[in-house]
């Protein structure tokens, strides 16, 4: 099995560059747990570099709750080094770490181009893609009253349109190799009232992107209780020729492989005998 989303940062203040002995512990962690390879990456909003030179493209509001509760997220978790991380993780790789160097890109409306330009910059094994705002709504961060108040003021249905529109978006950009947590929409436990038109515009769009996705037990800790995508989805991507990698969404080392097991079983009934790994954004078939 592969690990190929975690963070050495919780979300919290602080972004110090992860040193080899942290690198190590996480690798040794993986490997007690049965996991081949894991695959660091944050997430481009904690990186200064990034702040500096993409989010001024971000097209979203800047006055509101909601605008002042994002700045909060970007003021708090921000200051990251992108050079030294970048230079941590590769030093870590050149030394043995069977460890990946990611990032876990955030879509926002008018930064892909931006986000390419930052990124290509850097020797990146693995760019993982992920929607977590629909314009200054960190829809996710359920614990921050303004974001949560946000699933009483909107429509569920309307809430899940606009996010299959933004991964739909995501992955027709060519900037990701991964799309992370396909269906974290759910992560609160809101449901909409037609899932399945959701599922067949993902099924529709996706397999012609040639992306991998990840196949995460994340939303087993979360109010969800659910795998992301859902299994019957996982099957549906998988049938019509989508490349699976497993992950956990870490923020911690005891995140590390978290219910692996109920991963392994899903991805034997959907009929999965190969993840994807990655070397320098290049798709590596290995097996389950």
């Amino acid at each position: 099995m592969l690990d190929h989303h975690l963070h050495v940062w919780p979300h919290e203040p602080g972004t110090p560059t992860p040193g080899f002995d942290l690198l190590e512990r996480y690798c040794e962690a993986a490997t007690q747990r049965g996991i081949e390879q894991i695959a660091i990456t944050e997430h481009s909003h904690r990186f200064s570099r990034i702040v500096d030179e993409v989010f001024p493209h971000w097209d979203r509001p800047h006055d509101g709750d909601l605008a002042d509760a994002t700045a909060h997220i970007l003021d708090v978790e921000g200051g990251g080094d992108l050079d030294a991380y970048v230079a941590a993780l590769r030093d870590a790789q050149d030394r043995g770490l069977p460890l990946l160097i990611g990032l876990e890109v955030d879509f926002l409306p008018g930064t892909t181009e931006a986000m390419a330009a930052v990124t290509s910059d850097y020797p990146f094994d693995i760019l993982l893609g992920s929607v977590h705002w629909l314009d200054a709504w960190l829809f996710d961060d359920y614990g921050t009253p303004a974001f949560a108040h946000q699933w009483e003021a909107r429509d569920v249905d309307e809430v899940y349109a606009n996010y299959v529109d933004s991964i739909i978006e995501l992955a027709e950009s060519g900037t990701v190799d991964v799309l992370a947590h396909l269906d974290v929409i759910k992560v609160a436990g809101h449901l909409p009232n037609r899932p399945n038109e959701y599922a067949d515009r993902l099924v529709e769009a996706l397999p012609p992107t040639g992306l991998t996705i990840e196949f995460s037990s994340a939303g087993l800790r979360k109010p969800a209780n659910d795998t992301y995508p859902h299994v019957g989805l996982l099957r549906r991507l998988v049938d019509a020729g989508m490349a699976v990698t497993t992950s956990s969404d870490g923020h911690v080392i005891d995140h590390i492989g978290y219910s692996f097991d109920v991963l392994a079983g899903h991805l034997g009934t959907a009929g999965v005998s190969s993840l994807t790994s990655f070397d320098r954004r290049r798709p590596v078939p290995r097996p389950v």
